[in-house]
């Protein structure tokens, strides 16, 4: 008879917290589960660790060091559970998890995804924040408008549970060229087509330490798997269908802060079909704001006027525009000047307005999440 839950464990040299991890989850009130391990090719003493494992509820998979996403899909191909669960080996479930997770789906059927509240801690076990306490809000129903702005909505794999059907009959799966971010990616393809519930209890720890993917891939690795998912969402079917409020500001994220300065990318992104469905007026803002990029990351005067030139073609009658580029011309040091009294208004002004969530904010860049 096929378990309830199945619950996918990818793991990568996971000799220091393994052990733990699984302990939490034989230590689960609710007991019909499988656990399917995909070891990716650990070269510490993972494998023997496995082997110590004598559960028949747990099977282990090992493969040639493919990616946590590919683990993730092996898992997914082998799993039997009718809701599908994500804990891995670095991290752990509370007694309560798939007790309370499953319940969830079992009661509420119009959702298939429910994600929870959890506890971040450090290598030390000690605690430092909640999930809850770095996301923008708590968003149930069709979230897919505010995944797209912020990967923090639902936060990490470890406080989900899933039907597998849904999984299934969307044809979901983990993207293989991910490093930074596949579950972000999966969730959106989820988003699309179900919705997600919020379940209000903490079910899960999740771990913050030095091997954490998130804080050992490479700035411009990271860049690149920023870059590729959102053009990914750009190019999807479903885009033009988000509301414009939700476009604009995924372009605006894009373009000044996952994208600074890269001119060459950012221009790939403002000569899309989509760009050129925003407002004349927003399309003018956002070519101001790059070329405001360009100037400050050092780019040819030139090519920062060829931004401005282009922000007052889409709108002439923006004095700000008009202002930067007279400036522009005079020399770069005036320019800066200007830009930087502008910034110095803004940083006032987003300070006075957000108080309290810069230690918020610190911990979803701990997570790749910012």
């Amino acid at each position: 008879m096929d378990p309830k839950v199945t619950v996918i464990m990818p793991v990568y040299n996971g000799e220091l917290y393994i052990e733990g991890a699984v302990a939490s989850l034989l230590a689960q009130s609710f007991q019909d589960w499988e656990l399917i391990i995909v070891d990716d090719g650990s070269v510490d003493s993972t494998a023997q660790i496995l082997e110590t494992f004598t559960d028949r509820r747990i099977h282990i998979i090992r493969q040639k060091n493919s990616g946590e996403a590919n683990a993730r899909n092996v898992g997914l191909n082998n799993a039997h559970g009718e809701y599908i669960a994500f804990l891995d080996a670095d991290d752990s479930y509370f007694p309560n998890a798939l007790e309370d997770l499953s319940s969830f789906l079992d009661m509420y059927s119009q959702y298939d995804v429910v994600f929870s509240d959890g506890q971040i801690c450090d290598e030390n076990d000690h605690p430092l924040m909640s999930l809850t306490e770095i996301r923008p809000g708590i968003y149930t129903g069709y979230i897919i408008e505010q995944l797209i702005i912020s990967s923090s909505v639902v936060t990490v794999p470890v406080c989900t549970m899933t039907r597998r059907s849904k999984i299934l009959q969307h044809a979901v799966h983990f993207d293989h060229k991910l490093v930074i971010g596949p579950d972000w990616d999966f969730w959106i393809q989820l988003a699309v087509h179900v919705k997600f519930g919020y379940l209000d209890k903490r079910t899960c720890k999740y771990r913050i330490h030095t091997t954490n993917i998130s804080r050992t891939t490479g700035l411009e690795k990271r860049r690149k798997d920023h870059f590729y998912r959102c053009m990914k969402i750009i190019n999807s079917e479903w885009f033009t269908n988000l509301s414009l409020t939700t476009r604009e500001l995924f372009f605006l994220d894009l373009l000044t802060n996952i994208l600074s300065g890269d001119s060459e990318r950012q221009r790939d992104v403002l000569q899309t079909e989509q760009f050129a469905e925003l407002s004349p007026s927003k399309r003018a803002d956002l070519w101001r704001m790059v070329g405001i990029d360009a100037l400050n990351n050092g780019c040819d005067l030139n090519q920062v006027k060829s931004y401005f030139t282009e922000s007052l073609q889409h709108n002439s009658n923006d004095h700000k525009t008009q202002l930067l580029l007279r400036s522009v011309s005079v020399g770069r040091p005036i320019a800066l000047a200007l830009v930087g009294l502008w910034h110095v208004f803004l940083t006032t002004r987003k300070k006075l307005t957000s108080i309290g969530h810069t230690r918020s904010e610190h911990l979803q860049k701990l997570l790749g999440l910012n």
